[in-house]
C-alpha cells in the first residue's frame, strides 16, 4: 500500500517510465498522482506537460524508495548544517526525501539556521533553497504543522509556541517576499518555485544583485533578537522581562494617534512610554519623532511642552531633514513658543524656508506672508506674492478635484489680506471678500473631512468677513447677478474635454435658458453613439480625477460654491444658428464676436450654434439662516 508523498513510477500506458509523487488515495483504490517532469533514462520523453493529474491503480505503479535522513541529518537540516547540495546525488527523483522519524522544530533552530545561512557571502539564494526545503519537503517530519500557528503572533510570547509560530511567521513572510521581488514576468520560470520544479542549487552572485539585501538582514535580525528576548524572559514575571527593539517597535506602532491610545490601559500608555524612552535612548527615528509631535501637539501620552517639542523636533530634523519638522520649527519660532511669547522671525523664516523646498504648504503661505512684510528676512514683495499666488492656485487645483483636506482655505484667506493691504496691484476691497467667501466655504467643506479646521482659523475668517461686509455696500440678501456677458464660461472650457451646452426658451416667458455642464463621460459616448454598456466600464475615479468642479464666487451675492453646471437666463435673446440636431450638443469651443456681440459654440472647429442677447442672468439658492 502506497502512502501519501511517496514517489512512483509509471509501469505501463502512455506515462510508461515517467516519475510522479502520491497525493491522493481515491474510494476505489486508485491513487491521485502529480506527474513530474523528472524522467527515467530508460523512458521516452513525453510532450504532457509536468504537474498534470492522475489517477491510477497500485499495479501499475513501483514504488521509489526514498533517501531516508537519520534523525541527526534531520535536526542538521533544520539548522541549516546541511543543505540538499549535501546528499543531493543519492536522492531519486529530487527530493524524494523521508525522515526516520519526526523532529519537533523549534524557534532555536531557525535561529541557528539564519546564523549559518549568513556565514554564506552571498546569503539570499542559500536562505531560499533552505527554506524550500523546509516548507515542501520536510513540513510533516520536523512537526511543524502541529507546532506552528499563523494566528499566533504575539510580540510577548508566553510559551515556545507563540514565540515559534511568531518567529515561522517572520521567516515565511521573508522567503515569500524574497520570491516576489526576485522574480519578474521575464523569468518566474526561473525564481517562482513550484513541486515539479528542480531549483537551481549553484549560487550565483549575479542572483543577489543587491535586491532586498538590508531588508533581508533587517528580518533575520529581527527574528534572532525576539528568540533572545524569549530565551533571557522565560520563567521571569513579565515586570522583569527583557524586550528587543523588534516587540517594542511593534507595539508602539499600534498607536498611531491619540485615538489609539483612548482605549490603552493605564498599565499599557506606561510600557508604551517605557518603549518609545529605550528606543530614543538607542536612537531610533521613530521614538523621536512621537515624542516631537507628542510634546508639539500634547495629548494622552504627553502633555504639550513647547522647549522639549523644539528639542525633540530640531534632532529629528538634523537627522532625517524631515521637512514637516523644519515646518514645525518655524511655527514654534514665528510665534516665540520658546521665547516668551517673543517671535523669532529670523529662525522661523529659516526653517519655513526648508519647508518651502519640499512643498509644505504652511511654509509656503508663511514664507510668503514674511516676504512680503519683511519678517526675518530681506523685504521682497515680488517674490512673496509670487510664492504666494503659486501655492493659491495649486491648493485650487486640488480643491476643484475635491481634496478638501488640502490648504485652500489658508491660501484663500492670505489672499483676502494682502488684497485688503492693498498690496496686489489692481485688487481691492471686493476682490478681499472673494477670497473670505473662498476661505470660508473651503472651512466649510474641510469640517467633513478627517483633518478639521483649526477653530483659531474659523475665527479669522469670521472676524475678515465681519470687518469687511460693511465696506464692501453690497447687499447680503441679494440672490441674482446680472451682466452683459456670461459670467465663468470660459472657466468652464479651460479643460481639454468639450461641454454639454443645452438652449431651451423658458416656458411662459420670451428669455431663454441657457445650461452649460461639465464634461461627463456619458454624454461623450453617447455623442459617440457607444452603447451605455461601454460606459459602464469607464473608470469612474479617473472621471472625477480628470475633469474638475469649478469654484464660483460672486461677492455681489455673498455666495461660493464648487458646481459642474453652469445656468444663464437670457433677456432678449435672439438665436442666430441653431444646432443641426434639438437639444443639447457638445463644444469643445467658445467666441465672442467683437463686432456683433454673439456668442458662437464650437465644435472640431466649426460653428454649430450662434446666440446674441443683452443679458445674462445667474441666480444662487442661499441657505435660510436659523
Amino acid at each position: 500500500m502506497l502512502n501519501f508523498n511517496d514517489w512512483v513510477r509509471i509501469k505501463y500506458g502512455e506515462y510508461e517510465g515517467k516519475c510522479a509523487k502520491v497525493v491522493s488515495r481515491k474510494k476505489s483504490g486508485e491513487y491521485g498522482l502529480i506527474l513530474s517532469g523528472f524522467e527515467s533514462p530508460l523512458s521516452e520523453a513525453s510532450e504532457r506537460q509536468p504537474g498534470a493529474m492522475l489517477n491510477m491503480s497500485e499495479e501499475a505503479l513501483e514504488l521509489l524508495p526514498p533517501y531516508v535522513l537519520s534523525q541527526k541529518q534531520l535536526r542538521q537540516v533544520a539548522r541549516g548544517e546541511l543543505s540538499y547540495s549535501d546528499f543531493a546525488e543519492q536522492v531519486y527523483p529530487p527530493f524524494n526525501l523521508k525522515a526516520e522519524r519526526r523532529y519537533t522544530m523549534k524557534s532555536d533552530d531557525i535561529k541557528e539556521a539564519l546564523a549559518n545561512i549568513n556565514k554564506n557571502e552571498v546569503p539570499l539564494p542559500v536562505f531560499k533553497q533552505w527554506f524550500w526545503l523546509i516548507i515542501n519537503v520536510f513540513y510533516d517530519s520536523l512537526n511543524i504543522k502541529d507546532h506552528y500557528d499563523e494566528n499566533v503572533f504575539s510580540d510577548f510570547p508566553k510559551d515556545e509556541n507563540e514565540i515559534f509560530s511568531t518567529v515561522y511567521g517572520l521567516t515565511e513572510k521573508l522567503y515569500w517576499r524574497l520570491e516576489e521581488r526576485l522574480g519578474t514576468k521575464e523569468d518566474s520560470e526561473q525564481y517562482m518555485i513550484r513541486f515539479q520544479d528542480e531549483p537551481n542549487w549553484v549560487i550565483d552572485p549575479k542572483d543577489n544583485d543587491g535586491i532586498e539585501s538590508s531588508a533581508y538582514f533587517a528580518v533575520c535580525s529581527d527574528i534572532i533578537s525576539r528568540i533572545t528576548a524569549y530565551q533571557l524572559d522565560a520563567g521571569k514575571p513579565q515586570g522583569q522581562w527583557v524586550y528587543s527593539n523588534s516587540q517594542m517597535k511593534h507595539v508602539i506602532g499600534a498607536y498611531e494617534s491619540d485615538k489609539d491610545l483612548e482605549g490603552a490601559t493605564p498599565e499599557a500608555l506606561a510600557l508604551y512610554r517605557e518603549f518609545v524612552r529605550r528606543l530614543y535612548r538607542e536612537g531610533d527615528i521613530q521614538a523621536i519623532r512621537i515624542l516631537a509631535w507628542g510634546y508639539l501637539e500634547g495629548g494622552i501620552a504627553y502633555r504639550q511642552n513647547w522647549e522639549l517639542a523644539r528639542m525633540y523636533m530640531q534632532e529629528l530634523y538634523d537627522k532625517t531633514g524631515d521637512a514637516f519638522a523644519a515646518n514645525a520649527l518655524g511655527y514654534i519660532y514665528y510665534h516665540g513658543h520658546t521665547n516668551n511669547g517673543i517671535p523669532q522671525y529670523d529662525k522661523a523664516f529659516q526653517f519655513f524656508s526648508y519647508g518651502v523646498l519640499d512643498g509644505i504648504d504652511e511654509s509656503i503661505y508663511m514664507a510668503a506672508d514674511m516676504l512680503i512684510h519683511g519678517q526675518g528676512t530681506v523685504k521682497n514683495l515680488d517674490m512673496g506674492l509670487n510664492l504666494l499666488v503659486d501655492g493659491y492656485r495649486n491648493a485650487l487645483y486640488d480643491f476643484c478635484r475635491e481634496y478638501y483636506d488640502c490648504h485652500f482655505a489658508e491660501y484663500a484667506l492670505h489672499m483676502g489680506d494682502c488684497c485688503m493691504e492693498g498690496i496686489i496691484y489692481g485688487m481691492g476691497t471686493k476682490d478681499a471678500y472673494r477670497f473670505y467667501l473662498e476661505a470660508q466655504y473651503a472651512a466649510e467643506k474641510r469640517e467633513k473631512t478627517d483633518r478639521p479646521v483649526e477653530a483659531h482659523l474659523v475665527d479669522k475668517i469670521e472676524r475678515s468677513l465681519e470687518f469687511i461686509r460693511d465696506r464692501v455696500g453690497l447687499d447680503p440678501a441679494q440672490t441674482e447677478l446680472k451682466a452683459d456677458f456670461p459670467i465663468y464660461i470660459s472657466q468652464m472650457y479651460e479643460d481639454r474635454y468639450p461641454v454639454k451646452v443645452t438652449l431651451t426658451k423658458k416656458k411662459n416667458s420670451e428669455a431663454y435658458i441657457l445650461k452649460i455642464k461639465k464634461f461627463d463621460l456619458k454624454d461623450f459616448f453617447n455623442n459617440l453613439k457607444i452603447p451605455l454598456t461601454e460606459t459602464e466600464k469607464a473608470n469612474e475615479e479617473m472621471k472625477t480625477d480628470i475633469v474638475p468642479k469649478l469654484l464660483v464666487t460672486y461677492p455681489e451675492l455673498s455666495y461660493s460654491c464648487l458646481v459642474s453646471e453652469m445656468e444663464y437666463t437670457l433677456e432678449n435673446c435672439t438665436v442666430l444658428k441653431r444646432p443641426e440636431k434639438p437639444g443639447p450638443f457638445l463644444s469643445d469651443g467658445f467666441r465672442r464676436d467683437e463686432h456683433t456681440n454673439a456668442l458662437e459654440f464650437y465644435a472640431r472647429g466649426e460653428v454649430i450654434a450662434a446666440l446674441e442677447a443683452d443679458w445674462y442672468t445667474v441666480g444662487v439658492k442661499k441657505k435660510r439662516k436659523k
